[in-house]
């Protein structure tokens, strides 16, 4: 599995969001650096310290988003919101499950991250950039 490279496919047409989607690459591609590492320590804490990441980051940016789909009359909103409480559900289930002595292996936590942002972003963000543009 190989990092995340920015490109203006990515591009939402909201510099704000877009800028937020960039940190949540950058969340992803440390783990991904960390997974590479020959370093046990850091090999031990990369997943934990990204899902937590992730989790944290998901709060600030869900809310920007949803107000700014609010703001512009996104017909589609409810689901959306509903896509981003599930995902923020995952990541919390997958922190809880890790706190608890649960096994979670770093590739399956990288992998989840990686689809969650290359499927919501191309193919769900995108649909309220053609709206903003409309």
């Amino acid at each position: 599995m190989s990092k995340i490279e920015w490109d203006e496919s990515y591009s939402v047409n909201n510099k704000e969001i877009d800028e937020q989607h960039k940190e949540w690459i950058a969340i992803f591609n440390k783990l991904h650096v960390a997974l590479l590492s020959d370093d046990p320590k850091s090999l031990d804490f990369a997943g934990v310290d990204s899902l937590k990441a992730m989790y944290d980051y998901a709060e600030y940016h869900f809310n920007f988003e949803e107000q700014y789909l609010s703001k512009i009359n996104y017909p589609d909103l409810v689901a959306h919101r509903r896509l981003h409480k599930d995902f923020a559900s995952k990541i919390y289930q997958y922190n809880k499950d890790i706190n608890q002595g649960t096994i979670v292996l770093n590739t399956e936590i990288i992998k989840i991250i990686k689809d969650w942002l290359v499927e919501h972003i191309l193919k769900e963000d995108k649909k309220y950039s053609v709206s903003a543009d409309s």
